[in-house]
């Protein structure tokens, strides 16, 4: 063998030495991982765990739909805000309800229907399906002062009884709103009037036309209706 060749069969130095370092130093590695997983555990195990995994009773279901749909509420749409309308209307001088001016307002209100005998007094029984607008919210305040005065001096086609105020619509026959002159109203506004409800109102047109006295079996004193 050459002088300098490495005799592979020749013990390497510092072998042994490297070999021992070695072993020290993962033996530390191993303690400080071991330790370092115990003190997880050991957290882990000793933290109190705030999860609420209780089942919601009916009373706090019920408590969060109601503040859901109280929100909902207050962000619905006024769709009887008088003052977002810009529909014309004739103005009134006089609030002749009995026929004598020609005028117009508006109302927020619900459509009813309900049966009164109509017959004069002494004759046969005369039924019919009376409609009747019931305004929850009046544009005119003078408007509304008419209708008191007519109410109180004995008119029964209108009414007003705890604040509520009934007007008289003619009939509901033949699917039409009708009055004994004719139509009171047209096809479109007759379909939002029908699906009016006391929680669903609807803005509707009053229109007051000028005619002489008259009897009648389906009462009524505006002569139109139009929901706006």
């Amino acid at each position: 063998m050459k002088e300098g060749d490495m005799d592979l069969h020749e013990p390497f130095e510092g072998h042994e030495h490297a070999t021992t370092s070695l072993k020290v130093l993962l033996l530390i590695f191993a303690v400080v991982l071991i330790a370092a997983l115990g003190y997880f555990v050991y957290q882990t195990n000793t933290t109190p765990d705030s999860t609420d995994y209780s089942a919601k009773t009916v009373k706090d279901a019920a408590a969060t739909n109601d503040a859901t749909e109280t929100a909902t509420t207050e962000t619905t749409t006024d769709d009887c805000d008088f003052t977002k309308t810009t529909v014309t209307l004739k103005t009134a001088t006089t609030y002749d309800l009995g026929g004598g001016e020609e005028f117009d307002t508006l109302v927020c209100g619900y459509l009813t229907q309900k049966e009164e005998n109509m017959a004069l007094e002494g004759d046969e029984p005369l039924t019919k399906n009376r409609a009747y607008l019931t305004v929850t919210k009046f544009q005119d305040e003078k408007f509304k002062a008419a209708l008191d005065k007519q109410i109180s001096d004995g008119n029964t086609v209108n009414s007003a009884a705890a604040g509520t105020y009934q007007l008289g619509c003619g009939c509901y026959e033949n699917s039409k709103i009708v009055s004994d002159t004719g139509d009171l109203t047209d096809a479109a506004s007759q379909v939002k009037l029908l699906a009016s409800t006391k929680d669903k109102p609807v803005m509707v047109k009053l229109g007051f036309q000028v005619h002489a006295g008259r009897g009648c079996s389906c009462c009524n004193l505006v002569d139109k209706l139009e929901v706006i």
